[in-house]
């Protein structure tokens, strides 16, 4: 009898373990799609990959409590309509650059954010997406104003 109980667990575990999924590949649960921008400043481009942030909630949460984030990524913000607020350092720890870009995606001014600052860094006109990175990353692509940014298809729609 014992050797049957063990037998038939044995096949149990054997066909448990031979699901035919592959963990490895399946997507971690609660880690977001990141689409691609690219950012072209005439022939030089470069890509990043991107959290969005869409949704009011999204927005304000932005990068806040982040201890690190990798070279190229960054979080793309979108807008139901231009807008001219500022964007503050609260809660955030990583040194970030904060590209304006228009509905058009040109990139209208870049600003340097220091962590947990919480002084207002306004655009000097509307926008409708912003883009942040970590530090030095604009300047590393050659990014600045006139920039071209190529966003993805299927972006969800703010609100």
């Amino acid at each position: 009898m014992n050797e049957l109980l063990v037998r038939m667990l044995f096949f149990v575990f054997l066909f448990v373990a031979c699901d035919g999924t592959d963990d490895a590949l399946a997507p971690t649960p609660g880690t977001p799609d990141r689409p691609l921008v690219t950012v072209a400043e005439g022939p030089v481009r470069a890509s990043v990959k991107v959290e969005i942030a869409a949704t009011s909630a999204q927005r304000q949460q932005g990068l806040m409590y982040r201890q690190e984030m990798a070279e190229d990524e960054g979080m793309l913000f979108i807008f139901p309509a231009d807008t001219t607020s500022g964007f503050w350092m609260k809660n955030t720890y990583i040194p970030l650059d904060i590209a304006y870009i228009d509905a058009a995606g040109k990139v209208l001014e870049v600003h340097a954010a220091k962590p947990l600052d919480e002084t207002p860094l306004y655009p000097k006109g509307p926008y409708r997406y912003t883009l942040e990175v970590n530090q030095g990353w604009f300047e590393r692509h050659g990014v600045g104003p006139g920039s071209l940014v190529t966003l993805p298809p299927g972006l969800p729609e703010a609100r």
